[in-house]
């Protein structure tokens, strides 16, 4: 799993595909739709969403392209629009069970609002020529999830909801049946893989952005995960 410059991470993993094996890559998009590619061919298995959709009804398989609704239309015409998901996560490493064939991630539920604007050239200073922001956001509102989907067709075994923050880190699967993940607000969680259920959680010094590791060490092991501050959200 790797990021470059704000890509998503991808998995690579064997899954079972109509009796045969098939050598996959998993990718979890900003665009909210969660992608499964033939890694030998880069042949288009899935394509499913995983967080609130409207800028695109479904995937053509024969072009292998999204098809649009009428909101990047409105948006040409002038229109102000809210798309989503403005990122259906923070680009951050999903994982994979293959003894459940889930995979599990972390979303968001924000909306971009966006709209055609004339902007004033200034050195230096970025310029595309759209006026966009995020919504307000109230104490309690539903900003992301935590997610168990089935990669190959889109049906979600649970959906954890998480209020105020969304969360930015990635999560880890384990043989034991156990998750780990973070929130923005410093704790650092152990899922149960079959529920979403939190088992339990620490609260480290800062936020949990990072991904977790698991090693052993003479006979024991361990889960480490690094906490610091990061993100405009944090700054909330």
């Amino acid at each position: 799993m790797y990021d470059v410059d704000g890509v998503d991470e991808h998995v690579l993993a064997d899954i079972g595909i109509d009796g045969q094996p098939r050598q996959v890559m998993i990718q979890a998009n900003k665009n909210g739709f969660l992608y499964v590619l033939d890694r030998t061919n880069c042949e288009l298995i899935a394509a499913n969403p995983y967080v609130e959709v409207n800028w695109a009804s479904h995937y053509d398989f024969e072009t292998g392209r999204p098809v649009l609704t009428d909101l990047y239309q409105n948006f040409l015409a002038g229109e102000e629009v809210a798309i989503w998901p403005s990122r259906g996560s923070n680009a951050v490493p999903v994982a994979f069970n293959p003894n459940t064939g889930l995979v599990y991630t972390s979303s968001w539920h924000v909306p971009r609002i966006q709209k055609l604007a004339a902007m004033e050239f200034a050195l230096g200073r970025g310029y595309t020529g759209v006026a966009n922001s995020f919504p307000e956001v109230e104490p309690g509102d539903l900003l992301g999830h935590f997610v168990a989907i089935d990669p190959l067709t889109g049906t979600k075994k649970w959906e954890i909801p998480l209020t105020d923050f969304p969360s930015s880190a990635g999560m880890l699967a384990t043989g034991g049946g156990l998750l780990f993940t973070g929130l923005l607000t410093g704790e650092f969680l152990a899922l149960d893989e079959a529920t979403g259920d939190t088992l339990w959680q620490f609260k480290t010094g800062s936020s949990v952005n990072a991904t977790a590791i698991t090693y052993t060490h003479n006979g024991q092991q361990y889960v480490s995960v690094a906490s610091g501050l990061g993100g405009l959200l944090a700054n909330r």
